[in-house]
């Protein structure tokens, strides 16, 4: 595994999560992004605030979770490897807690899309996976199992995953799956809790 090779796409998941930062999907060094080449995994680090991540704070993986180089990788890298090997379509893997998102996910139901472009991108609701504590097996295992073919999943008491082809395309549908649960939201006149049971 060749590490110099690998420098401009580092340069590409640290702008991806400090974009996550400034659109207000994490905050501080919460949330995570990886992306696949090849055989290996580029992930965020644990524990560094989204605006200090630059290409030289990218940890790297392979598909067994082996770190690979220095560095520690987040602590949700078992969510990320758990992804990339079931899911051979898939390169990129965002996890936030952007709070619409977050919001429904405690909620531990399915959020209902409602607007017509948010249907062509995840289908009529976005599951939730069964709860499990964060940094886990057993979370990644329930995320991998609930996400299945979608773009996109909730992860019970927790946060979002959203994945992609590219790290583009996986940022959008992190993008959009917070504006389809701030458009429940607002379509509900904000009495989410008389919607579903908490």
């Amino acid at each position: 595994m060749c590490t110099r090779s690998l420098r401009p796409f580092r340069v590409k998941v640290a702008q991806a999560y400090r974009w996550l930062g400034a659109h207000g999907l994490i905050t501080g060094s919460s949330g995570n992004v990886s992306l696949r080449v090849g055989d290996a995994i580029l992930i965020t680090p644990t524990g560094v605030p989204w605006e200090e991540v630059g290409p030289g704070e990218i940890v790297t993986l392979d598909l067994a979770g082996r770190v690979h180089g220095r560095g520690f990788p987040s602590s949700e890298w078992r969510l990320h490897v758990a992804i990339h090997r079931a899911r051979t379509d898939v390169r990129a893997v965002v996890h936030t807690h952007s709070p619409y998102a977050t919001a429904f996910a405690c909620l531990g139901r399915a959020l209902p899309v409602l607007p017509d472009e948010g249907k062509i991108l995840f289908g009529s609701e976005i599951p939730v996976a069964e709860h499990a504590p964060p940094g886990t097996w057993e979370l990644a295992h329930h995320a991998v199992v609930a996400l299945a073919d979608r773009r996109a999943v909730l992860l019970s008491h927790h946060g979002a995953v959203a994945v992609g082809p590219t790290l583009r395309h996986a940022l959008l549908h992190a993008e959009k799956l917070e504006e389809t649960a701030r458009l429940f939201f607002l379509a509900s006149g904000g009495m989410v809790r008389s919607t579903f049971t908490v």
